[in-house]
């Protein structure tokens, strides 16, 4: 029972859609013929097809237009950009070139006068800086008599040291800025400087006391006046 009754509904759904395909066609195919043969239905037709032909080209128009306006944008974009590049390009070979100019070599390396200059005057400043602090503070141990002779010799020998160094750096920077104008003398003259021994010292002392004064009050005398007020002590009792 229950099978027929199911062949009975398929079957019904058959016609039905066999009935309703029919249908659907005679009715485009009256309208086609009625389109082409009643005035106001092929004229509200034709107004139909134009407005959709219309907003399809006023679509693509637009859609045109943009893309020619973000052609000519990018094209603008990268013409902007080679000019960028081209001054790019142009400072950094300016760069090379000054560098070029400023450079020099300096104790066997490629560096700039300014770099050159600054290595120069730090180490010469901190030389400088210590043996001012260590020359101040060795005047007391330097005063004991016969003792001080010591400390004296040791602070001079780090006196000569720490400017034979800076003879040595000024006169590389000489070499680096202009070789010619460079002169090896004075730096030789300081460099070649002996520091005589605490031996020497006393031994010359003991010889003629009046004679290692006036000497060492002469050469002072040459460098600064801190000395010209100084008394001449009496030697004749030692």
């Amino acid at each position: 029972m229950f099978k027929k009754t199911l062949a009975l509904l398929v079957g019904s759904f058959r016609i039905i859609f066999k009935t309703s395909r029919i249908l659907v066609f005679l009715l485009f195919l009256g309208f086609f013929v009625a389109s082409h043969t009643i005035t106001a239905l092929a004229a509200i037709t034709s107004t139909a097809i134009s407005a959709i032909a219309g907003t399809t080209s006023t679509v693509m128009g637009r859609s045109k237009t943009k893309t020619l306006d973000l052609t000519t944008q990018n094209n603008r974009l990268r013409a902007d950009l080679d000019v960028e590049k081209r001054r790019a390009s142009s400072l950094v070979a300016e760069n090379a070139r000054i560098r070029r100019v400023d450079a020099v070599t300096f104790r066997g390396r490629s560096t700039t006068i300014k770099e050159a200059t600054q290595e120069v005057l730090e180490r010469t400043m901190t030389r400088t800086t210590r043996s001012t602090l260590a020359n101040v503070s060795s005047i007391p141990g330097e005063s004991i008599p016969f003792y001080g002779i010591a400390i004296v010799v040791a602070a001079t020998a780090y006196e000569l040291k720490a400017a034979c160094d800076n003879m040595t750096d000024l006169y590389d920077l000489q070499v680096a800025l202009d070789p010619d104008t460079a002169r090896s003398d004075d730096r030789s003259a300081v460099c070649a400087l002996q520091v005589p021994t605490k031996q020497e010292v006393w031994l010359g002392i003991k010889q003629s006391p009046q004679i290692a004064w006036d000497t060492s009050i002469t050469t002072l005398g040459n460098v600064t006046d801190s000395v010209k007020d100084i008394d001449r002590p009496e030697f004749d009792g030692m």
